[in-house]
């Protein structure tokens, strides 16, 4: 069973299961007072927020949660201008990375989903009940979901993909054209060094019936805290890391295999999940939340497990959690190519039918509604943040749209089409 580093190592070696953890810094600066975030460069959006770090009160980490969750489903639901202003990304949130990114996250120094990782990440995609073979104990809840549980080394429709951040074919070799250990890989990205961060990343996808597994992932930076043994700079980072680029890259590639696509649509996302949860402030979160019931729970029940819906806190606490917000932002990031925008309508946690289950989530996804609308929210009401300037809107007469039309070859720099239509 694979291993996937926390801080709190001693968490791991008690379960020894697969696990998702936050990523450990940003590029996006944190003003605590607006409760907004500007950006700097291309944001990975799902990076750390240093106002969750260890050490905060956990009535301060709802409370970062809520607001989170409220803002990404305000950006889910609104149009891409009006998420942009909202995150203070200038003209547009959409990802300047797009399609499978093979090429890209090559150059940038990934051994990306080699036929050896796939024949050994394929077990994590069973997400059926076999004794002895691994899976996940949840056969009732794709039964519910339709889904199939079947892996693709077996014949089904679930693949898992694996991107490893070392012992890739861009890293320099050494005088004898031998690969040097992890501590001593480096690669080069537009003739600027960069080093190796031990990053990992496994992703399940489901094309056939619209789903994607959050299944194991340790963050590019706080994979480099380990190696590196010092907090690394944003800008020594791979440009690609956010689990929500990462993400939609395998959602690309499942979509280009005609073997288990064969009615699917890149637009028909239905299902987040996010496995075997034991990120100590999302549990903490799923904790508050079950209590918060009548009667309370002290933990997750198995399938069906229980709902929280959009409106309630609970349900936008675990969407603006370290392990819900990247969900958030794979819809946020890309609505030109979902065909417009969709949100998460509702989360449900629940546990698998094995023997001490740790608690997965669930988010389901909807076609998102009028521009600047969230359900059960109205209009969204925040101040308007303009984070390359400076300056606050209270909204206006028009509307500005825009695509990615052009990028550098590092992805840090692009070119939009901007488009400006008034309002009626």
């Amino acid at each position: 069973m694979k291993l996937f580093l926390l801080l709190g190592l001693t968490l791991l070696t008690a379960f020894a299961v697969a696990r998702v953890v936050p990523e450990a810094l940003s590029n996006l600066i944190y003003a605590r007072d607006l409760n907004i975030t500007v950006a700097g460069d291309i944001p990975p959006f799902d990076e750390y927020d240093p106002a969750t770090a260890a050490g905060n009160d956990d009535d301060d980490q709802w409370v970062k949660s809520v607001e989170r969750g409220t803002k990404l489903l305000a950006g889910m639901k609104g149009s891409d201008q009006e998420a942009a202003t909202l995150y203070g990304l200038g003209d547009s949130a959409e990802s300047p990375f797009d399609g499978d990114l093979k090429d890209k996250l090559r150059e940038w120094g990934y051994n990306d989903n080699i036929e050896a990782m796939q024949k050994r990440e394929d077990p994590w995609c069973n997400f059926d009940s076999v004794p002895g073979q691994g899976g996940h104990s949840l056969k009732p809840t794709f039964t519910d979901l339709q889904l199939d549980t079947t892996p693709k080394g077996k014949g089904g429709p679930n693949e898992c993909f694996q991107i490893e951040h070392y012992d890739s074919p861009a890293v320099e070799r050494d005088e004898n054209g031998d690969l040097p250990g992890k501590q001593n890989q480096y690669y080069k990205v537009c003739g600027k060094d960069y080093r190796i961060t031990d990053a990992e990343h496994t992703i399940g996808v489901n094309a056939a019936g619209g789903a994607v597994f959050a299944i194991g992932i340790s963050s590019a930076a706080s994979s480099a805290r380990r190696l590196w043994r010092r907090v690394a700079l944003p800008e020594e980072l791979p440009a690609i890391r956010s689990v929500s680029d990462i993400a939609w890259a395998f959602w690309n590639r499942a979509h280009q295999d005609t073997t288990t696509t064969s009615n699917s649509n890149i637009q028909d996302i239905k299902y987040f999940f996010v496995t075997m949860i034991i990120n100590p402030e999302t549990n903490r979160h799923i904790r508050r939340a079950l209590s918060s019931l009548s009667p309370p729970k002290d933990t997750a029940d198995g399938w069906p497990g229980t709902e929280f819906d959009m409106q309630s806190e609970a349900g936008k606490a675990l969407l603006g959690s370290p392990v819900g917000r990247w969900a958030g932002y794979f819809l946020m990031q890309h609505k030109r190519q979902l065909g417009g925008s969709k949100v998460i309508s509702k989360v449900r946690v629940f546990k698998s039918e094995k023997a001490g289950s740790l608690p997965y989530l669930l988010f389901y996804v909807e076609d998102g509604g009028g521009p600047g609308e969230t359900p059960g929210l109205g209009v969204w009401e925040g101040p308007w943040w303009d984070g390359v300037n400076g300056t606050r809107e209270e909204g206006g007469s028009a509307v500005k749209e825009s695509r990615v039309v052009e990028r550098s070859e590092d992805g840090k720099n692009v070119v939009r089409e901007h488009v400006l239509r008034g309002r009626l």
